[in-house]
């Protein structure tokens, strides 16, 4: 607020100065705009500690997380909304809706039926972004 307060004061006393044939009063302008670049300084967030990343997980330890969370109901005899993991071929195939899921929404497994962990959804999502940005 007061560096709005002393902006407008610095515009105010530049009409009057302007009126007058006088030099503008650029302190206020000045004070005004100090003021607001120490609020950023002072809200800026401070950085994050570099945080080493995560391996990429292997395409076995994706399968083996599918396998015991996934399978149960999307397999070649039932196939729940025409999703299929049983196989490699369709576990790729299927990267991008398994992914939005299980991953983003983490609306599968239904109410979490066989209770699959955040590890293992961050497990799935290291290795979706790492297949489709290599």
């Amino acid at each position: 607020m007061g560096a709005g307060a002393s902006i407008r004061q610095f515009f105010v006393a530049r009409h009057k100065t302007k009126l007058a044939g006088q030099r503008a009063p650029w302190g206020y302008a000045i004070a005004g705009v100090l003021m607001i670049l120490g609020v950023i300084v002072a809200l800026a967030p401070a950085p994050k500690p570099a945080v080493a990343a995560a391996p990429v997980p292997t395409f076995a330890q994706v399968q083996a997380v599918l396998q015991q969370r996934c399978v149960l109901c999307h397999n070649a005899q039932v196939q729940n909304k025409g999703i299929e993991l049983d196989r490699p071929e369709l576990i790729r195939k299927n990267a991008m809706a398994m992914h939005q899921q299980a991953v983003v929404l983490k609306a599968m497994p239904m109410n979490n039926a066989t209770q699959i962990t955040d590890a293992e959804r961050a497990l799935l999502g290291r290795w979706f972004q790492a297949l489709n940005h290599p």
